[in-house]
């Protein structure tokens, strides 16, 4: 080793040298303004840590008490060339990955970039309660990914990250934060993923996201928000994905998923699980909008969106003043009674309303010439809405399961014969207009279909695994004070009676009674006629037998 000609290094050294110990002091001061504090050194990762390609992992770190600071004081190495002249400070080595587990800081540790260059930092389950700007202010340009889930950050200090000017992935989730200072993610120009779920905030600061130009995902679900204001995103000109759901929302800013300048384009909005939620006014441009499990009595949306999700809310009025991009609709488990805003929606091809028992028959006009599938399960619905049908010429799946149907008009097969998909199971089907259904529509076609669940003590029948009964074409007059064109249930369940007065119970019953008896009369008919068809066959044996052996010669 040469060390000729190295007054320049040891000036250097000397520079180095004062500038860390003004640091230190500055350092010292914070800790006098913020009270008594113990600094801890940490000179070596020996006994600690282990290093595997470019991981670390450190484990048995303990400094739990909240005056404790541990200071990480790693050495330098220094090499001095072969020339003499020149010299090199610290490894060649590119950034590494450091991990800390089961281990304990109260206080995020000082200096730990300043010797370590790192470019992800796995600080989750530390126990971190108290994290300040001084913890990034030397080294930590380089980090990209930090990672503080699962510890007990309560608050974030103004230009806490400042220092960490590249970092792209903040995971700050499972803390127990609950107030974000303005300026918190100052300098942040790139980053992309921010996750701050299952915290305590309460509301957001104005301007908290203005400065995160590249931000393109922010979890904020599990926590605690009432509003939403409308410019809180409007700096954020690459945003994709927003979650909020599971929090106490009550207002959301009209323009609150809009960016200001250009034309903005989301790909998911996630508000479901606040059940304060009760009117929802947006104009947004989204790919997915999901609100389920709120209140909602109101929807108006503006702007464009292509699958919106609003299941299990109370959903009476429905507005898409532009909805020409929507393609797949949900509104299961609503309080829908009408559906005419959605007579005309161009490319709409998925559309669930189930569990609307009170929405009853699609309105006139219906054209929605790209439809592709459509639930109407337990909807109130009588007769098949044909009509409406007619509109939706590409439609493959139909789903009218769970509803008051009793027949389809063989006419209506060919309007049928499209669909790939069709589940009628849980309606109250006439036997009789069933087995055309079944045999000439839907088996012969090859059409997909589910059964009911089978019930031994169903008065009815069951034919290709869907439930049925028979029932006369007209009831007949047993009491000439009574008259009904209802049909009559050929079991002791009796169909609806839409007569103008009210049938006394005993005319129902022995109407009903009546039924039955015609009914298994018909069978025992049917029976006794293919037992005169087999007494028949035994004798033309019979006579087939005499024949035979009187023809028949015995010799011994």
């Amino acid at each position: 080793m040469y060390v000729r000609n190295c007054l320049p290094f040891l000036w250097s050294c000397l520079l180095i040298s004062l500038a860390a110990t003004a640091s230190a002091d500055e350092a010292a001061d914070a800790d006098v303004d913020s009270g008594p504090s113990k600094i801890v050194l940490v000179s070596s990762l020996e006994g600690h840590c282990q290093t595997e390609g470019k991981v670390t992992s450190c484990r048995g770190f303990e400094f739990a008490g909240e005056d404790e600071k541990a200071t990480f004081d790693l050495p330098t190495e220094v090499r001095i060339a072969e020339d003499g002249t020149t010299y090199e400070v610290g490894d060649e080595e590119q950034s590494r990955t450091l991990i800390f587990e089961n281990c304990t800081f109260t206080n995020f540790p000082l200096r730990l970039f300043y010797t370590l260059e790192v470019s992800e930092l796995d600080m989750r389950s530390c126990g971190i309660r108290f994290i300040y700007w001084e913890n990034f202010s030397i080294g930590a340009d380089k980090l990209v990914i930090l990672l503080l889930s699962d510890n007990h950050i309560e608050v974030l200090p103004t230009k806490t990250f400042r220092g960490a000017g590249n970092l792209e992935f903040l995971f700050l989730n499972r803390n127990k934060l609950g107030k974000l200072q303005a300026g918190a993610f100052d300098n942040l120009l790139k980053l992309q993923y921010l996750d701050l779920t299952e915290n305590r905030l309460k509301d957001l600061p104005a301007d908290v996201f203005a400065g995160l130009k590249s931000l393109r995902h922010v979890g904020l679900a599990g926590n605690q928000l009432t509003t939403i204001e409308s410019d809180l995103f409007a700096h954020n000109p690459d945003l994709l994905s927003v979650a909020m759901q599971n929090n106490r929302l009550r207002e959301v800013g009209e323009y609150a998923f809009r960016s200001s300048g250009r034309r903005h384009q989301m790909q998911y909005v996630d508000l479901s699980n606040n059940p304060e939620l009760v009117v929802l006014l947006l104009n947004i441009n989204a790919t997915n909008l999901t609100v389920r499990n709120c209140s909602l009595d109101r929807v108006n949306l503006y702007g464009s969106v292509t699958n919106v999700d609003l299941s299990d809310n109370r959903v009476r009025e429905l507005y898409f003043p532009a909805s020409e991009a929507l393609e797949h609709l949900v509104l299961r488990n609503n309080s829908l009674v009408q559906l005419a805003s959605l007579s005309r929606v161009p490319r709409l091809r998925h559309l669930d309303v189930a569990d609307n028992p009170s929405l009853g028959q699609l309105p006139d006009g219906w054209r929605t010439p790209h439809l592709e599938m459509l639930v109407l399960r337990n909807t109130g619905q009588v007769e098949l809405p044909l009509e409406a049908l007619q509109g939706m010429q590409n439609l493959q799946k139909l789903d009218i399961s769970g509803n008051n149907l009793t027949e389809i008009d063989p006419s209506a097969f060919p309007t049928l014969m499209q669909l790939t998909h069709f589940y009628i199971h849980g309606n109250n089907w006439n036997c009789f207009s069933l087995r055309n259904i079944m045999d000439v529509l839907i088996r012969a076609n090859g059409i997909a279909y589910t059964v009911d669940n089978y019930d031994p003590d169903f008065p009815g029948e069951y034919f290709h695994g869907i439930a049925c009964m028979y029932r006369l074409p007209e009831k007949e007059g047993v009491d000439s004070s009574s008259s009904s064109s209802s049909e009559i249930s050929a079991s002791v369940e009796s169909s609806p009676i839409t007569s103008s007065s009210d049938t006394s119970e005993v005319d129902k019953l022995r109407d009903e009674l009546k039924a039955v008896v015609q009914h298994f009369d018909s069978k025992f008919d049917l029976m006794f006629s293919r037992l005169a068809q087999l007494n028949e066959q035994i004798q033309a044996f019979e006579v087939l037998n005499k024949t035979v052996w009187s023809q028949v010669t015995l010799s011994v």
